[in-house]
């Protein structure tokens, strides 16, 4: 159990220097005074000091009392838990705090003022909020709570029976249970689009296709015809060639067909020789005269190469038609001679003859190309040649090319087959993972609706709620029972998920709480906030000793404020303080607030 000891303070809000309240010393005290005096900032430097905070959320610059000379103020308050004594202080100026926390003595302060807070708060157990619930009451909070709407009491009792825990687990829930909505539902959307692509595909022709065989290039007769155009280009002088190798050919069988006979016998004497000679060259001088007189004259007429004029030629014409009239005779006496003079020079020129031929033989061996071809080209076949030749290489590129073509699409589809293929295998893998993964997630997601349910207002809150209110029902009656003799009864009733209604009994009569009288609300109030207090007490099992009920006894009458002192006199182990400024009970403990130049002090 917290025992409140002593409390002292200077220069805080409106007081002065050296103020101090013992808070254990009597069960119940009265702090009386008039308003402004500084009655309510009692509560207020308890708070500042145990929780850097005040219910009046006054700032930090306008706690020290403008009417002061002092710079700082500072408060001290002395307790006791369980047996151990602590002590915190607090100091202030403008501009910078100091608070220390001692236990039995020994400084426990933290490095940092909100470390030490922590600290403190740690070891009453309870924060500022329980604090203003179970230590601090007013009656305008105490009437805010009865008469605030059924929702906002719901509200109220939640926090203030500690369940926020419930509902912040539900809201750390439901952000999960949304969260794992969305995984659930990107986990069914992946799985929907597997499924999508996996319809689409096994529509897809996946079969492997076999590659054509594709003909071999036309070679040979790209070849065939480059030769061949080559030839039309040169045929000209390639049938030149062949004719004069031909030529010589001929020559070459002329000269091998001769007939070469090596020397025999001596010819006859050389005078008949000579006049056989003499007589020859008489008459080859004759037969030469005449065909050289024959080249020259080729008709009875010609023309000056000069001046081109005719020329008569009538008289050499005459003489060489009388020599080709005797051509034939002297050609046979030529004959006849010769082939005496040849006998009897043919010993003589056998020989040289022999020799020639060979010569001559060598000659055309030399010239005669046996490589080349004896017949002619002929334009007009090697140009149909050709005409066949491109058009077996096109029909065989065309072919080429389509089977290129074919082999190109079956690539292709055996690529893209293939690639699907293995895409699908991939898909099912991932289809087969994320089916799993969404059955986890639902599971997850099942498991955290139930969670979001159960930590509802409709779930575990209203079922504490149902059981508390009972007991904060039972309590409120026992507090009424005393400060109104029976009169009043008051009921909770849950209305619905979110709704709380506070149900006054008026001898057997429901009544709204408004349509009380002050006093009677007073007496309900009251009630109210010790069987709130004792509830807290019990469930945050952070007993304290003190209660200040700040202005809470104002619209009660005399009867119902002795029936409240008597009820609190009965209170074990409670040190409460009445603040009031009309009302003075003469056996009571008294502190007196007054006021002087703007400084407030206390006086017993």
């Amino acid at each position: 159990m917290i025992i409140f000891e002593e409390v002292r303070w200077g220069n805080t809000f409106s007081y002065g220097p050296n103020n101090k309240i013992r808070l254990d010393g009597t069960p119940l005290t009265q702090i009386v005074g008039k308003n402004g005096h500084g009655k309510s900032s009692i509560a207020l430097i308890i708070e500042e000091v145990l929780f850097n905070q005040n219910s009046k959320k006054i700032k930090k610059s306008d706690i020290l009392n403008r009417y002061s000379k002092e710079k700082n103020y500072t408060i001290e308050l002395d307790f006791d838990k369980d047996g151990t004594k602590y002590n915190v202080a607090v100091s202030r100026t403008s501009s910078a705090s100091n608070i220390k926390l001692s236990r039995d003595g020994i400084d426990i302060s933290s490095h940092t003022a909100t470390g030490t807070y922590k600290t403190l708060e740690g070891i009453l157990g309870f924060d500022h909020k329980t604090f203003s619930q179970i230590v601090y009451q007013s009656s305008v909070s105490s009437l805010e709570f009865l008469t605030a709407t059924d929702t906002a009491r719901k509200k109220f009792l939640i926090e203030l029976l500690n369940l926020t825990v419930y509902t912040r687990a539900a809201d750390v829930f439901k952000e999960l249970s949304s969260g794992m909505t969305k995984q659930v539902e990107s986990a069914q959307t992946k799985i929907n689009t597997v499924r999508t692509w996996l319809t689409k595909y096994e529509k897809e022709d996946l079969t492997i296709r076999e590659l054509a065989d594709e003909p071999n290039q036309p070679t040979e007769a790209v070849n065939e015809l480059a030769l061949i155009n080559n030839e039309l280009k040169n045929i000209e002088l390639t049938n030149k060639k062949i004719s004069t190798n031909n030529k010589y050919r001929e020559l070459m069988e002329i000269v091998l067909t001769r007939s070469i006979l090596a020397p025999d016998t001596l010819a006859q004497s050389d005078e008949w020789v000579t006049d056989k000679k003499i007589r020859l060259a008489a008459l080859q001088s004759k037969l030469k005269n005449g065909k050289t007189l024959a080249a020259k004259c080729d008709g009875p007429t010609s023309k000056c190469p000069t001046c081109t004029q005719t020329i008569d030629n009538s008289t050499m014409y005459h003489m060489v038609e009388e020599f080709e009239a005797s051509k034939i005779g002297l050609l046979s006496e030529i004959d006849e001679i010769t082939k005496i003079i040849a006998l009897e020079t043919a010993l003589k020129t056998q020989w040289t003859k022999y020799n020639d031929s060979i010569l001559e033989i060598e000659k055309y061996h030399y010239l005669i190309d046996k490589d080349l071809i004896t017949e002619l080209l002929d334009k007009n076949e090697l140009e149909s040649k050709v005409t066949a030749l491109e058009t077996e290489i096109s029909t065989v590129n065309r072919i080429i090319s389509k089977v290129k073509t074919s082999n190109k699409a079956i690539t292709e589809h055996n690529s893209k087959a293939a690639v699907i293929t293995a895409q699908m295998q991939d898909m099912k893998v991932e289809l087969e993972t994320h089916s799993v993964d969404l059955l986890d997630k639902a599971a997850q997601l099942s498991n955290l609706q139930v969670l979001v349910k159960a930590f509802s207002t409709t779930g575990l809150v209203a079922y504490k709620i149902e059981c508390l209110v009972k007991d904060l029902e039972e309590l409120t009656n026992e507090y009424l029972n005393e400060l109104a003799d029976g009169r009043f009864q008051l009921s909770f009733k849950i209305a619905s998920s979110d709704k709380l209604n506070v149900v006054i009994t008026d001898n057997s009569h429901d009544v709204d709480i408004l349509a009380l009288s002050s006093g009677e609300r007073a007496r309900v109030n009251v009630a109210t906030l010790l069987a709130i207090r004792k509830l807290m007490q019990t469930l945050s099992n952070s007993r304290t000793n003190l209660l200040i009920l700040d202005e809470t006894v104002e619209n009660l009458d005399s009867e119902g404020k002795e029936r409240l002192i008597e009820v609190l006199l009965k209170e074990e182990n409670l040190n409460t303080f009445l603040i009031s400024h009309g009302f003075s009970h003469p056996l009571l403990e008294k502190l007196q607030v007054v006021k002087e130049k703007n400084i407030s002090r206390i006086e017993t």
